[in-house]
């Protein structure tokens, strides 16, 4: 059977912790849904054991043309299977694993400080969105990828500009020179000596992987805009939490041992990741009843997979004594964000570090939901220390 799931567009009148209706719907009802994204009819699945059918099973490909997403360029490995795909993952995996990000925690942290000794100049009261969430995360990812204090900030720039286009002729006219200039930074990597990401994107290493110019810019070009937005916003989305649950931020005061454990609760309880990218199926796939045709459009409700009763008791209750479990918070099958390691540490750093560092901060104020195309956070976070 299906339902058809209405798309929410007034995150103000929705609980900032809640999966939305349309989509537990489809959870509760054992459903798939049918929406519209674009013009473009998708089908929605909820349940986490049909999240894991959707992106493992071949009948579901993320290569065959979806209708909705633009050109994919050479490199761009979120829409390739099974082995191209697997190439560029190769290619990239020493600088995700959890050795790696392990390693980059002592830097996070003296950032983390730094951010925090600019906020506590300028207060009491903040926000603490732009100048710790979103800035903490900056650098962590720019350190990663090797990006001076210049190319970071322009090419979040031109980021924010096709998020902000407001036709298709000025969006594809802003895509085009995001990429010219990333590509102009990887044929300069090329030409500078580094251990960081990009300059080992640009060269053939120990892999012997070399890749062109314009597949090491669709490489790296699809890590900037699979993880840069969500990353930063899955940090701000965290602290609003533990702020806003005063009991669990009281036992990981009591209890620091805990913030592993709490950092999976967060990442499982946050609805932040509500649209996986599509699947286009190849082939007529029964599922609940409704036949799903070859051609169309499956999108993968992350979030949603993550208040499955039937994998998470009690799932709508935030717990950061929970036994950890394996969540969808980055996704499932071969496409699984390869920055997930790096996130953790982020979370926990930043947690850690702001709580330590104020033990006595709150928020100041209500808390205004900013609610993109599948990413759902706070778009500000005020808060105040010290007397009240």
């Amino acid at each position: 059977m299906s339902t058809e799931a209405q798309q929410e567009n007034t995150p103000a009148a929705r609980c900032p912790f809640s999966i939305q209706d349309g989509h537990r719907t489809l959870l509760e009802t054992g459903t798939i849904g049918a929406h519209e994204l674009f013009g473009v009819k998708q089908w929605l699945v909820a349940a986490a054991e049909d999240i894991k059918l959707v992106t493992n099973d071949p009948r579901f490909s993320s290569a065959a043309p979806s209708g909705i997403l633009g050109e994919r360029r050479p490199g761009w490995f979120s829409g390739m299977d099974s082995p191209e795909h697997n190439r560029y993952r190769q290619k990239i995996a020493r600088d995700f694993t959890l050795r790696a990000a392990r390693k980059q925690e002592e830097f996070i942290i003296q950032a983390a400080d730094a951010c925090l000794d600019n906020i506590e100049a300028s207060g009491p009261g903040t926000d603490l969105v732009p100048g710790y969430a979103k800035r903490l995360a900056s650098l962590a990812i720019h350190d990663l990828y090797g990006l001076n204090e210049e190319e970071g900030p322009v090419l979040e720039g031109q980021m924010r500009a096709m998020e902000g286009g407001t036709d298709m002729e000025s969006i594809k006219r802003l895509t085009d020179e995001f990429f010219g200039h990333v590509l102009a930074l990887v044929r300069a990597k090329r030409e500078q000596s580094g251990d960081k990401l990009l300059h080992r994107l640009a060269e053939a290493g120990e892999d012997e992987i070399l890749l062109s110019d314009d597949e090491a810019t669709g490489v790296f070009a699809t890590l900037l805009f699979a993880g840069h937005d969500s990353m930063q916003q899955m940090v701000g989305y965290c602290l609003y939490a533990l702020l806003s649950h005063p009991e669990q931020r009281a036992a990981l005061r009591e209890n620091p041992d805990l913030i592993d454990g709490a950092v999976e609760e967060l990442l499982r309880y946050l609805p932040l990741n509500q649209l996986g990218v599509p699947r286009v199926c190849v082939e007529d796939v029964e599922l609940h009843g409704q036949t799903i045709s070859a051609g169309d459009n499956v999108i993968p409700l992350y979030s949603t997979a993550n208040r499955d009763p039937g994998v998470f008791a009690d799932p709508d209750t935030f717990d950061i004594t929970r036994k950890p479990e394996h969540n969808f918070a980055f996704g499932y099958g071969i496409h699984k964000c390869p920055g997930q390691h790096l996130a953790r540490v982020l979370i926990k750093v930043a947690a850690l570090r702001l709580f330590e560092r104020f033990p006595d901060v709150r928020l100041a104020g209500d808390v205004p939901m900013n609610e993109g195309l599948g990413l759902f956070s706070p778009a500000e976070l005020r808060v105040t220390w010290g007397a009240e």
